[in-house]
């Protein structure tokens, strides 16, 4: 069987066009990451400052309802690409600023801030344009690879940048964001599908809004889907706030063990979402069962650990894990959601995800610096295995979702007034 056969979305031109851009685009935002928590780290000495750089990228998800009316609204192949000319902007206004020796830490936050927005606007209107670039029977395929794009990017930047960061200093990072960044808006500007989703004016925003958030909360299925990834996000996802203190004090390797430990979460991503893709199997119900418990169970080794290796190990088995749980939601909720509120209800799931994540980081950056990262590892993954638990017993939407593959139908009849 060919490569092609298997991974049947990367027939269709569009598709390649915007996984490229998503590829290069995401490499850019994690080493804009990667260089952000670093140098604010060494500025600061401090997870707490971490926590709020982080929650400066991430916040601005709580307002992604607001990004997915948009990318409603308009025409989403050029959202992607004015959003992807902001990124573009703000990489090359940190690495001036690095470059210049001016950079603060406020300086990093402000900017974070405004990427954090950009990357709103410019994820929901992705998102949506992804159902229209393949046909129904690819989109599965197309979600994982575009998920492995996502993630697995969070090995590549750290790859490539880590190495500067002892060497040359955060600057190095910051150029290579810049240049991923043009390589990304210089990709979707080869997408040729037009997408619009059902929103005629952004003056009625509360009833556009309320139709994104009544089609959720009506179908109980999405809703549950939904509830257990606000859980996963919070519990299992929003460590990247310790992972500079963690490697510092906890393992006593600075720059390197920050930088093979983010390296892991990425490879662990690439490979567990790569082989996703290339899966047939018809059992994804379990498997959405299972990375459940191991996206619990893996930050539990991870507080644990006690060398870099193992340590490292942990997070490999921290990416894999909760790379293929996140690729299988976004996979059963874009089956069933109505393209006219797409934007909108896949807005509301990044709302859920990374709003919850921006939340998090903010609050276990603070804690680590007084009860240590350790405990903030294992405690929250622990607590999420037992979630998972009780919802095979006690949530008759998941169970079948566990047991079948599917979320109850294969299309969600859409709520009263939306196409």
């Amino acid at each position: 069987m060919s490569l092609s056969s298997r991974l049947p979305a990367t027939r269709h031109r569009d598709f390649r066009a915007l996984w490229g851009g998503t590829a290069c685009s995401s490499i850019s935002l994690w080493t804009l990451l990667l260089g952000n928590a670093w140098v604010v780290f060494k500025l600061s000495n401090s997870s707490a400052w971490v926590g709020v750089a982080t929650f400066a990228s991430m916040s601005p998800f709580l307002l992604a309802p607001l990004g997915g009316l948009i990318a409603d609204r308009f025409e989403r192949r050029n959202l992607v690409v004015i959003t992807r000319l902001a990124s573009l902007a703000t990489a090359a206004a940190l690495c001036l600023l690095a470059v210049t020796n001016v950079l603060a830490v406020w300086m990093v936050v402000v900017v974070a801030f405004v990427q954090g927005v950009v990357r709103t606007v410019e994820t929901s209107a992705e998102q949506a344009l992804l159902a229209n670039v393949v046909p129904q029977e690819d989109l599965g395929n197309a979600i994982s690879l575009t998920t492995m794009a996502q993630l697995g990017s969070r090995a590549v930047g750290p790859l490539l940048a880590g190495p500067l960061l002892a060497t040359i200093g955060v600057e190095g990072a910051y150029a290579i964001a810049t240049a991923f960044s043009l390589l990304a808006l210089a990709a979707v500007m080869q997408v040729r599908t037009s997408s619009r989703g059902g929103v005629l004016s952004l003056g009625a925003v509360t009833e556009n809004l309320r139709e994104g958030f009544a089609y959720v909360v009506s179908n109980r299925p999405v809703l549950a889907v939904f509830a257990l990834m606000v859980a996963h996000c919070s519990l299992t996802m929003s460590f990247d706030a310790m992972l500079p203190g963690f490697a510092e004090t906890e393992l006593h390797k600075a720059s390197g063990g920050f930088t093979l430990m983010t390296m892991g979460v990425g490879v662990g991503s690439l490979v567990g979402v790569f082989a996703l893709a290339l899966a047939t199997t018809t059992r994804r119900g379990l498997l959405f069962l299972a990375m459940g418990i191991a996206s619990g169970l893996a930050p539990v080794m991870m507080g644990l650990s006690t060398d870099l290796r193992w340590a490292v190990f942990s997070t490999i088995l921290m990416g894999s894990s909760q790379a293929v749980f996140v690729a299988l939601a976004a996979t059963l909720l874009q089956e069933v959601i109505a393209d006219a509120v797409r934007g909108r209800v896949m807005s509301l799931y990044l709302m859920s995800a990374g709003g919850i994540m921006a939340v998090a980081n903010l609050a276990f950056g603070s804690l680590a610096d007084r009860w240590g990262a350790p405990v903030l590892f294992w405690a929250p993954g622990a607590l999420f295995v037992a979630i998972v638990a009780a919802t095979v017993l006690g949530v008759p939407d998941l169970r079948r979702t566990y047991r079948t593959g599917r979320m109850g139908v294969r299309r969600v009849v859409a709520v009263e007034g939306v196409v």
